[in-house]
């Protein structure tokens, strides 16, 4: 009897193809206009792909749906190189003790962890969102573990990140600079249902060897295998998260656009008055997660009622506003928002662009308390004029408007 050898491994040529095609795609697409690749990102990279194909017809969503995912997870390669040539590593907070990138502190430890700040040694804090909220008495506890849950989200500026850290560990610091943070969480996540992600959103500022400052979005999450940020962020996915995310990436990069045209043209604006735009386009953002949660919560029966009562706070927020000569506009500094006092009690409460949040009625002593605690502070005379012309111009005919879907 002859003894057969080991079985000769099937070759495919055609795959091989595909595979060679794949490749040039992604390398060209992680390319500069140089055609040099992206410095941020090592020689070896693994990309996770789903070939969705229908046996018994050839039905063209398929191509369209992988498609999607390839270019989603090259682009967040993309924006990964570019992070990393910054000097900070993506999905990770610098560790200003360690003064290093990537350590054992630089990532959270868990799927529902953001980033609190930095310790006195420069450690990055990981706390449970929840607890946070718990800490503050911040009412979007019930949003996490509430009977319908749904994302909830806070802020934290330049100054909550980094005040506890000694001057020594700062100072000379190589790393982008945090200017803010949106901390969010109680997304869910497909595949895993009762579980939920929580996220930093991080804005890092550089300005080594640049005329403009450059700022990046860094995103900081431990996603549970089999995921992974690339996927659950990418626009294909469909997700609130990815949405919210998508909007965020988009904002920043068209304020980045607008900083390089005026410098361009000679127009340079201070430090601080950038640092304060990236703060308002932070908060901006904050809304607009806000809105889109209310937005894909069922409105009930009762909800829709109260949604047509032309008698409810949120009906008079934009007449309200046109008709304020400014001095009963004032600036909420806990939130970060404008604070607009209405006639018969309504409150209304506006982002610094312009989009209303929401509105309701407060009582007498409830208004003069925030005022005598100075958390409700008067608002600029020349702030506030601009808010309300801007307003007025943006539902003049012909122009989109702003959006009221923060209200409810």
């Amino acid at each position: 009897m002859t003894q057969q050898g080991p079985r000769k491994k099937p070759r495919s040529r055609a795959a091989e193809s595909i595979h060679r095609r794949i490749r040039g795609v992604v390398k060209s697409l992680l390319s500069n206009n140089d055609g040099e690749s992206l410095t941020g990102l090592p020689d070896h990279i693994e990309l996770k792909i789903r070939i969705p194909i229908h046996l018994r017809e050839n039905d063209h969503r398929d191509s369209v749906l992988f498609a999607d995912s390839l270019l989603a997870q090259i682009e967040t390669l993309r924006i990964q190189g570019e992070t990393e040539s910054l000097g900070h590593r993506s999905g990770h907070a610098p560790c200003y003790w360690c003064q290093a990138p990537v350590c054992q502190h630089s990532h959270p430890p868990d799927s529902r962890s953001v980033l609190a700040g930095w310790s006195a040694t420069g450690i990055p804090i990981w706390r449970e969102l929840a607890s946070l909220f718990i800490e503050s008495g911040d009412p979007q506890i019930d949003l996490l573990y509430g009977e319908h849950p749904g994302p909830a989200v806070c802020w934290r500026g330049e100054g909550e990140l980094l005040d506890e850290i000694l001057p020594e560990y700062l100072d000379d610091s190589l790393f982008a600079r945090p200017v803010g943070a949106l901390l969010a969480g109680g997304f869910s996540i497909k595949d895993l249902p009762g579980d939920t992600l929580s996220i930093t959103a991080l804005i890092l500022e550089s300005r080594a060897g640049r005329v403009v400052p450059r700022y990046s979005l860094n995103l900081l999450c431990e996603v549970p295998a089999p995921h992974h940020i690339a996927t659950i962020t990418a626009d294909y996915s469909r997700s609130l998260l990815a949405g919210w995310i998508g909007a965020l990436r988009s904002s920043l990069h068209q304020f980045q656009e607008q900083l390089i045209i005026e410098a361009s043209r000679g127009k340079r604006s201070s430090l601080k008055s950038t640092r304060e735009k990236v703060v308002d386009l932070l908060i901006e953002s904050r809304s607009q997660l806000e809105t889109l949660r209310r937005r894909d919560d069922r409105r009930t029966q009762h909800a829709q009622k109260r949604s047509e009562d032309p008698h409810r706070p949120t009906s008079a927020a934009l007449g309200d506003l046109l008709a304020s000569d400014g001095s009963d506009l004032f600036e909420d500094r806990k939130e970060s928002t404008v604070v607009l006092r209405g006639p018969q009690g309504r409150i209304h409460i506006f982002t610094f662009t312009g989009r209303h949040i929401t509105s309701a009625i407060y009582s007498t002593d409830s208004i003069q308390s925030r005022i005598a605690r100075t958390r409700w502070v008067p608002m600029n005379k020349e702030r506030a004029r601009a808010l309300v012309e801007r307003v007025r111009r943006s539902i003049e005919p012909g122009n989109p408007g702003l959006s009221q879907g923060g209200a409810s």
